[in-house]
Protein backbone atom coordinates (compact mmCIF):
# COMPACT_ATOMS: atom_id res chain seq x y z
CA UNK A 1 0.00 0.00 0.00
CA UNK A 2 1.43 3.44 -1.07
CA UNK A 3 1.49 6.36 0.98
CA UNK A 4 -2.01 8.31 1.02
CA UNK A 5 -3.97 11.62 2.68
CA UNK A 6 -7.68 10.76 2.93
CA UNK A 7 -9.94 13.79 3.43
CA UNK A 8 -13.44 13.92 3.64
CA UNK A 9 -14.71 17.05 5.20
CA UNK A 10 -18.95 16.46 4.21
CA UNK A 11 -21.17 15.79 6.91
CA UNK A 12 -23.59 13.61 5.21
CA UNK A 13 -27.60 13.19 5.84
CA UNK A 14 -29.24 10.35 4.94
CA UNK A 15 -32.89 8.82 4.95
CA UNK A 16 -36.16 9.85 4.63
CA UNK A 17 -38.13 13.27 5.25
CA UNK A 18 -34.82 15.09 6.01
CA UNK A 19 -34.85 17.83 3.52
CA UNK A 20 -37.08 19.82 6.96
CA UNK A 21 -33.74 20.80 7.97
CA UNK A 22 -32.28 22.40 4.97
CA UNK A 23 -33.06 25.48 6.22
CA UNK A 24 -31.52 25.21 9.67
CA UNK A 25 -28.74 23.53 8.59
CA UNK A 26 -28.11 26.65 5.89
CA UNK A 27 -28.17 28.64 8.65
CA UNK A 28 -25.20 27.89 9.90
CA UNK A 29 -23.83 29.28 7.18
CA UNK A 30 -26.00 32.38 6.12
CA UNK A 31 -29.03 33.78 5.57
CA UNK A 32 -28.09 34.57 1.66
CA UNK A 33 -28.42 31.70 -0.71
CA UNK A 34 -28.23 31.28 -4.03
CA UNK A 35 -30.26 27.92 -5.06
CA UNK A 36 -28.71 26.46 -8.12
CA UNK A 37 -30.94 23.80 -10.22
CA UNK A 38 -31.38 22.31 -13.60
CA UNK A 39 -34.77 22.69 -15.53
CA UNK A 40 -38.20 21.36 -14.33
CA UNK A 41 -37.86 18.53 -12.90
CA UNK A 42 -37.72 19.89 -9.15
CA UNK A 43 -40.86 21.77 -10.24
CA UNK A 44 -42.90 18.78 -11.46
CA UNK A 45 -41.92 16.69 -8.53
CA UNK A 46 -42.72 19.22 -6.05
CA UNK A 47 -39.09 19.01 -4.64
CA UNK A 48 -38.83 23.16 -5.54
CA UNK A 49 -41.85 23.71 -3.36
CA UNK A 50 -40.40 21.48 -0.44
CA UNK A 51 -37.38 23.11 -0.78
CA UNK A 52 -38.47 26.87 -0.87
CA UNK A 53 -40.57 25.95 2.12
CA UNK A 54 -38.36 24.96 4.71
CA UNK A 55 -35.85 27.81 3.62
CA UNK A 56 -38.76 30.37 3.79
CA UNK A 57 -39.01 29.06 7.83
CA UNK A 58 -35.92 29.67 8.48
CA UNK A 59 -35.69 32.92 7.32
CA UNK A 60 -33.43 32.37 4.27
CA UNK A 61 -33.46 35.04 1.30
CA UNK A 62 -33.56 32.95 -1.92
CA UNK A 63 -32.46 33.77 -5.20
CA UNK A 64 -32.78 31.35 -7.65
CA UNK A 65 -30.69 30.02 -10.54
CA UNK A 66 -31.93 27.20 -12.77
CA UNK A 67 -31.11 25.80 -16.57
CA UNK A 68 -28.09 23.88 -15.67
CA UNK A 69 -27.71 21.05 -18.14
CA UNK A 70 -26.56 17.86 -18.26
CA UNK A 71 -23.00 18.36 -18.79
CA UNK A 72 -22.58 21.57 -17.08
CA UNK A 73 -21.56 24.69 -19.33
CA UNK A 74 -19.05 27.73 -18.60
CA UNK A 75 -20.96 30.17 -19.40
CA UNK A 76 -23.71 29.34 -17.51
CA UNK A 77 -21.51 29.01 -14.11
CA UNK A 78 -19.77 32.15 -15.03
CA UNK A 79 -23.45 34.08 -15.12
CA UNK A 80 -24.25 31.86 -12.09
CA UNK A 81 -20.46 33.31 -10.04
CA UNK A 82 -21.24 37.10 -10.81
CA UNK A 83 -25.00 36.11 -9.93
CA UNK A 84 -24.14 35.13 -6.60
CA UNK A 85 -21.55 38.14 -6.28
CA UNK A 86 -24.36 40.55 -7.01
CA UNK A 87 -26.79 39.58 -4.09
CA UNK A 88 -23.92 39.19 -1.84
CA UNK A 89 -24.70 35.03 -1.43
CA UNK A 90 -23.37 33.31 1.66
CA UNK A 91 -23.81 29.83 0.97
CA UNK A 92 -24.71 27.69 -2.31
CA UNK A 93 -27.20 25.24 -2.49
CA UNK A 94 -27.55 22.81 -5.28
CA UNK A 95 -30.74 20.79 -5.59
CA UNK A 96 -30.15 18.31 -8.27
CA UNK A 97 -27.25 15.16 -9.43
CA UNK A 98 -23.82 15.65 -10.37
CA UNK A 99 -24.23 18.39 -13.10
CA UNK A 100 -26.33 20.70 -10.67
CA UNK A 101 -23.50 20.00 -7.86
CA UNK A 102 -20.39 20.23 -10.10
CA UNK A 103 -21.69 23.79 -11.73
CA UNK A 104 -22.75 24.80 -7.99
CA UNK A 105 -18.96 24.32 -7.00
CA UNK A 106 -17.84 26.00 -10.29
CA UNK A 107 -19.98 29.62 -8.78
CA UNK A 108 -18.87 29.09 -5.30
CA UNK A 109 -15.51 29.52 -6.66
CA UNK A 110 -16.11 32.16 -9.37
CA UNK A 111 -18.31 34.18 -6.71
CA UNK A 112 -14.70 34.52 -5.10
CA UNK A 113 -12.38 35.19 -7.86
CA UNK A 114 -11.66 38.16 -10.09
CA UNK A 115 -10.21 36.38 -13.15
CA UNK A 116 -11.68 33.68 -15.77
CA UNK A 117 -13.55 31.03 -13.92
CA UNK A 118 -11.69 28.79 -17.16
CA UNK A 119 -8.18 29.49 -15.36
CA UNK A 120 -9.19 27.14 -12.10
CA UNK A 121 -10.11 24.49 -15.29
CA UNK A 122 -6.54 24.50 -16.47
CA UNK A 123 -4.32 24.99 -13.94
CA UNK A 124 -3.82 28.66 -14.80
CA UNK A 125 -5.18 29.26 -11.13
CA UNK A 126 -5.64 27.16 -7.52
CA UNK A 127 -8.91 28.06 -6.09
CA UNK A 128 -7.86 29.93 -3.00
CA UNK A 129 -11.16 30.88 -1.83
CA UNK A 130 -15.16 29.70 -1.91
CA UNK A 131 -18.66 29.90 -0.54
CA UNK A 132 -19.93 26.92 0.90
CA UNK A 133 -21.96 24.33 -1.24
CA UNK A 134 -25.02 22.56 0.46
CA UNK A 135 -25.75 19.98 -1.77
CA UNK A 136 -29.46 18.04 -2.65
CA UNK A 137 -29.02 15.01 -4.49
CA UNK A 138 -31.07 13.74 -6.93
CA UNK A 139 -29.51 11.48 -8.91
CA UNK A 140 -26.75 9.86 -7.27
CA UNK A 141 -23.96 8.88 -9.63
CA UNK A 142 -21.05 11.08 -9.51
CA UNK A 143 -19.99 11.38 -6.37
CA UNK A 144 -19.82 15.10 -6.48
CA UNK A 145 -22.20 15.31 -3.32
CA UNK A 146 -19.14 14.77 -0.76
CA UNK A 147 -15.94 14.83 -3.40
CA UNK A 148 -13.51 18.04 -4.02
CA UNK A 149 -13.92 18.06 -8.11
CA UNK A 150 -16.25 19.81 -10.16
CA UNK A 151 -16.29 19.51 -14.03
CA UNK A 152 -16.96 21.90 -16.88
CA UNK A 153 -17.49 21.93 -20.59
CA UNK A 154 -16.23 24.92 -22.38
CA UNK A 155 -18.53 25.35 -25.50
CA UNK A 156 -16.61 27.50 -27.16
CA UNK A 157 -13.35 25.12 -27.11
CA UNK A 158 -16.00 22.19 -26.89
CA UNK A 159 -13.27 20.67 -23.98
CA UNK A 160 -14.53 19.72 -20.41
CA UNK A 161 -12.01 19.42 -17.88
CA UNK A 162 -12.42 19.31 -14.01
CA UNK A 163 -11.17 21.58 -10.91
CA UNK A 164 -9.86 20.00 -7.76
CA UNK A 165 -10.06 21.76 -4.08
CA UNK A 166 -11.15 21.06 -0.67
CA UNK A 167 -12.56 24.29 -0.74
CA UNK A 168 -15.04 23.40 -2.98
CA UNK A 169 -16.29 19.76 -0.99
CA UNK A 170 -19.80 20.13 0.00
CA UNK A 171 -20.17 21.19 3.56
CA UNK A 172 -23.10 19.18 3.86
CA UNK A 173 -24.85 16.90 1.72
CA UNK A 174 -28.48 15.51 1.98
CA UNK A 175 -29.31 12.54 0.68
CA UNK A 176 -32.82 11.06 0.17
CA UNK A 177 -33.49 8.12 -1.13
CA UNK A 178 -37.09 8.71 -2.18
CA UNK A 179 -36.46 11.44 -4.54
CA UNK A 180 -34.94 9.00 -6.91
CA UNK A 181 -37.41 7.15 -7.38
CA UNK A 182 -38.67 9.09 -10.37
CA UNK A 183 -35.42 9.02 -12.53
CA UNK A 184 -35.96 7.00 -15.44
CA UNK A 185 -34.63 3.77 -15.90
CA UNK A 186 -32.56 4.72 -18.50
CA UNK A 187 -30.85 7.02 -16.30
CA UNK A 188 -30.72 4.62 -13.93
CA UNK A 189 -28.67 2.63 -15.47
CA UNK A 190 -25.96 5.66 -16.41
CA UNK A 191 -25.62 6.55 -13.28
CA UNK A 192 -25.27 2.97 -12.14
CA UNK A 193 -22.41 2.53 -14.79
CA UNK A 194 -21.37 5.84 -13.98
CA UNK A 195 -20.28 4.43 -10.58
CA UNK A 196 -19.16 1.24 -11.04
CA UNK A 197 -16.61 2.99 -13.76
CA UNK A 198 -15.66 4.77 -10.84
CA UNK A 199 -14.63 2.15 -8.58
CA UNK A 200 -13.28 -0.34 -11.70
CA UNK A 201 -10.87 2.25 -12.91
CA UNK A 202 -8.51 2.10 -10.18
CA UNK A 203 -8.98 -1.91 -9.78
CA UNK A 204 -8.28 -2.83 -13.53
CA UNK A 205 -5.37 -0.39 -13.35
CA UNK A 206 -4.04 -0.94 -10.04
CA UNK A 207 -0.53 -2.86 -9.54
CA UNK A 208 -0.51 -3.56 -6.05
CA UNK A 209 0.00 -7.13 -5.59
CA UNK A 210 -2.02 -7.43 -1.77
CA UNK A 211 -4.66 -4.50 -1.50
CA UNK A 212 -7.40 -6.54 -0.01
CA UNK A 213 -9.44 -4.00 1.59
CA UNK A 214 -9.72 -1.78 -1.27
CA UNK A 215 -10.29 -4.69 -3.97
CA UNK A 216 -13.07 -6.10 -1.62
CA UNK A 217 -14.48 -2.39 -1.29
CA UNK A 218 -14.95 -2.10 -4.62
CA UNK A 219 -15.32 -5.82 -5.45
CA UNK A 220 -18.59 -5.62 -2.59
CA UNK A 221 -19.85 -2.27 -3.80
CA UNK A 222 -20.08 -3.29 -7.45
CA UNK A 223 -21.92 -6.34 -6.62
CA UNK A 224 -24.23 -4.31 -4.90
CA UNK A 225 -24.51 -1.54 -7.44
CA UNK A 226 -25.33 -4.45 -9.97
CA UNK A 227 -27.79 -6.21 -7.59
CA UNK A 228 -29.64 -3.24 -6.03
CA UNK A 229 -29.98 -1.80 -10.26
CA UNK A 230 -31.67 -5.23 -11.02
CA UNK A 231 -34.48 -4.76 -7.74
CA UNK A 232 -34.95 -1.35 -9.47
CA UNK A 233 -35.26 -2.02 -13.03
CA UNK A 234 -38.08 -4.67 -11.57
CA UNK A 235 -39.52 -1.86 -9.22
CA UNK A 236 -38.27 1.55 -9.89
CA UNK A 237 -39.35 2.56 -6.40
CA UNK A 238 -38.22 -0.30 -4.37
CA UNK A 239 -36.31 1.76 -1.34
CA UNK A 240 -34.01 -0.27 -0.30
CA UNK A 241 -32.46 -0.54 -3.92
CA UNK A 242 -32.53 3.10 -4.82
CA UNK A 243 -30.86 3.66 -1.05
CA UNK A 244 -27.88 1.30 -2.03
CA UNK A 245 -27.27 2.99 -5.10
CA UNK A 246 -27.81 6.80 -3.49
CA UNK A 247 -25.22 5.62 -0.44
CA UNK A 248 -22.88 3.43 -3.46
CA UNK A 249 -22.51 6.91 -5.51
CA UNK A 250 -21.54 8.95 -2.40
CA UNK A 251 -18.89 6.70 -1.65
CA UNK A 252 -17.56 5.40 -4.93
CA UNK A 253 -15.57 8.42 -5.95
CA UNK A 254 -14.71 10.40 -2.99
CA UNK A 255 -11.13 8.71 -2.59
CA UNK A 256 -11.63 5.76 -0.51
CA UNK A 257 -11.55 2.97 -3.10
CA UNK A 258 -8.09 4.00 -4.78
CA UNK A 259 -6.51 5.34 -2.01
CA UNK A 260 -2.70 3.78 -1.58
CA UNK A 261 -3.66 1.86 -4.66
CA UNK A 262 -0.37 1.60 -6.45
CA UNK A 263 -0.58 2.33 -10.59
CA UNK A 264 -4.16 3.21 -10.02
CA UNK A 265 -5.46 5.79 -12.77
CA UNK A 266 -8.65 6.78 -14.39
CA UNK A 267 -7.58 6.34 -18.17
CA UNK A 268 -11.90 5.48 -19.09
CA UNK A 269 -12.62 8.90 -17.51
CA UNK A 270 -9.35 10.57 -19.44
CA UNK A 271 -11.20 8.45 -23.15
CA UNK A 272 -15.24 9.98 -21.98
CA UNK A 273 -14.61 13.32 -21.46
CA UNK A 274 -13.90 14.59 -24.83
CA UNK A 275 -16.92 12.34 -25.93
CA UNK A 276 -19.55 14.07 -23.78
CA UNK A 277 -17.72 17.69 -24.21
CA UNK A 278 -18.06 17.34 -28.09
CA UNK A 279 -20.83 14.79 -28.70
CA UNK A 280 -22.79 16.47 -25.17
CA UNK A 281 -23.89 12.23 -24.31
CA UNK A 282 -24.79 11.56 -20.70
CA UNK A 283 -21.33 10.52 -18.62
CA UNK A 284 -22.62 7.20 -17.77
CA UNK A 285 -23.48 6.19 -21.11
CA UNK A 286 -20.16 7.33 -22.59
CA UNK A 287 -18.20 5.41 -20.15
CA UNK A 288 -20.33 2.14 -20.84
CA UNK A 289 -19.50 2.87 -24.15
CA UNK A 290 -15.52 3.25 -23.77
CA UNK A 291 -15.27 0.52 -21.21
CA UNK A 292 -15.63 -2.80 -23.31
CA UNK A 293 -13.08 -1.11 -26.15
CA UNK A 294 -10.19 0.06 -23.21
CA UNK A 295 -10.45 -3.70 -21.82
CA UNK A 296 -10.33 -5.46 -25.25
CA UNK A 297 -7.03 -2.84 -25.58
CA UNK A 298 -5.64 -3.45 -22.24
CA UNK A 299 -6.48 -7.17 -22.05
CA UNK A 300 -2.81 -8.18 -22.04
CA UNK A 301 -1.10 -5.84 -19.48
CA UNK A 302 -4.07 -6.06 -17.00
CA UNK A 303 -5.06 -10.04 -18.00
CA UNK A 304 -5.28 -10.87 -13.81
CA UNK A 305 -7.22 -8.34 -13.44
CA UNK A 306 -9.71 -8.70 -15.76
CA UNK A 307 -9.82 -12.60 -14.66
CA UNK A 308 -10.34 -11.14 -10.78
CA UNK A 309 -13.40 -9.17 -12.12
CA UNK A 310 -15.01 -12.09 -13.82
CA UNK A 311 -14.28 -14.29 -10.64
CA UNK A 312 -15.67 -12.42 -7.89
CA UNK A 313 -17.73 -10.10 -9.37
CA UNK A 314 -19.19 -11.28 -12.36
CA UNK A 315 -19.03 -14.64 -10.63
CA UNK A 316 -17.71 -16.65 -13.81
CA UNK A 317 -15.12 -18.52 -11.60
CA UNK A 318 -16.51 -22.01 -13.06
CA UNK A 319 -17.11 -20.51 -16.42
CA UNK A 320 -13.37 -19.38 -17.33
CA UNK A 321 -11.60 -22.16 -15.11
CA UNK A 322 -8.88 -24.61 -16.66
CA UNK A 323 -9.31 -21.45 -19.79
CA UNK A 324 -5.81 -19.98 -21.24
CA UNK A 325 -5.47 -16.48 -19.39
CA UNK A 326 -6.41 -14.15 -22.93
CA UNK A 327 -9.35 -16.57 -23.58
CA UNK A 328 -10.30 -15.99 -19.92
CA UNK A 329 -10.18 -12.74 -20.48
CA UNK A 330 -11.91 -12.00 -23.42
CA UNK A 331 -14.98 -14.53 -22.09
CA UNK A 332 -15.21 -11.81 -19.00
CA UNK A 333 -15.14 -9.17 -21.52
CA UNK A 334 -17.83 -10.48 -23.63
CA UNK A 335 -20.03 -11.21 -20.44
CA UNK A 336 -19.81 -7.59 -19.11
CA UNK A 337 -20.75 -6.25 -22.72
CA UNK A 338 -23.69 -8.31 -22.82
CA UNK A 339 -24.74 -7.20 -19.03
CA UNK A 340 -23.74 -3.69 -19.91
CA UNK A 341 -26.33 -3.76 -22.83
CA UNK A 342 -28.66 -5.61 -20.87
CA UNK A 343 -29.19 -2.58 -18.69
CA UNK A 344 -30.03 -0.32 -21.82
CA UNK A 345 -26.32 1.18 -21.60
CA UNK A 346 -24.86 1.70 -25.15
CA UNK A 347 -22.26 -1.03 -25.51
CA UNK A 348 -20.22 1.51 -27.99
CA UNK A 349 -19.95 4.27 -30.01
CA UNK A 350 -22.93 3.64 -32.34
CA UNK A 351 -24.96 2.49 -29.79
CA UNK A 352 -24.68 6.10 -28.62
CA UNK A 353 -25.15 7.84 -31.57
CA UNK A 354 -21.69 8.76 -32.80
CA UNK A 355 -21.12 7.04 -36.09
CA UNK A 356 -18.09 8.87 -37.45
CA UNK A 357 -16.24 10.65 -34.20
CA UNK A 358 -13.48 12.90 -34.56
CA UNK A 359 -10.89 10.87 -33.63
CA UNK A 360 -8.32 13.76 -34.18
CA UNK A 361 -10.07 16.01 -31.60
CA UNK A 362 -11.09 13.16 -29.32
CA UNK A 363 -7.30 12.54 -28.81
CA UNK A 364 -6.39 15.91 -29.03
CA UNK A 365 -8.16 16.42 -25.81
CA UNK A 366 -7.23 12.99 -24.09
CA UNK A 367 -4.05 13.85 -24.55
CA UNK A 368 -4.63 17.28 -22.52
CA UNK A 369 -6.37 14.84 -19.91
CA UNK A 370 -3.33 12.39 -19.85
CA UNK A 371 -0.96 15.75 -18.94
CA UNK A 372 -3.53 17.32 -16.21
CA UNK A 373 -4.20 14.00 -14.57
CA UNK A 374 -0.39 12.57 -14.76
CA UNK A 375 -1.71 9.24 -17.03
CA UNK A 376 0.87 7.44 -18.56
CA UNK A 377 1.42 4.89 -21.02
CA UNK A 378 -0.30 6.20 -24.31
CA UNK A 379 0.32 7.31 -27.31
CA UNK A 380 -1.66 9.09 -29.63
CA UNK A 381 -1.94 5.89 -31.81
CA UNK A 382 -2.97 3.75 -28.61
CA UNK A 383 -5.54 6.77 -27.53
CA UNK A 384 -6.84 6.59 -31.81
CA UNK A 385 -6.92 2.45 -31.64
CA UNK A 386 -9.35 2.94 -28.62
CA UNK A 387 -11.73 5.62 -29.81
CA UNK A 388 -11.94 2.66 -33.66
CA UNK A 389 -12.18 0.25 -31.19
CA UNK A 390 -15.05 1.41 -29.29
CA UNK A 391 -17.23 1.73 -33.00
Amino acid sequence: MQNFEFYSPTRIIFGDNILKDLGKTTRDFGTKALLVYGRSSIRESGLYDRVFSTLEDSDISVEEYSGVKPNPELTHAREGSRKAMDMDAEVIIAVGGGSVIDESKAIAAGACYSGNLWDFFTRKATIKKALPVIAVQTLPATSSEINQASVITNTDTNEKFGARSPLIAPRVAFLDPSLTFTIPLKYTAYASFDIMSHLLEGYFTSTDSFAPVQDGFVEGTVRAVMSSLKMVQMNVRNKDARASLMWAGALAWNGLGKAGVEGATIPNHMLEHPLSAVYDIAHGAGLAAIFPAWLKYKRDSIAPRIRLFGERILEMGDKIKGLEEGLACDTVIEEFSRWIQDTGCPVNLRDAGIDNPDIPELVKQARTLCGYWGIEGYTDEDLATIYRLAL
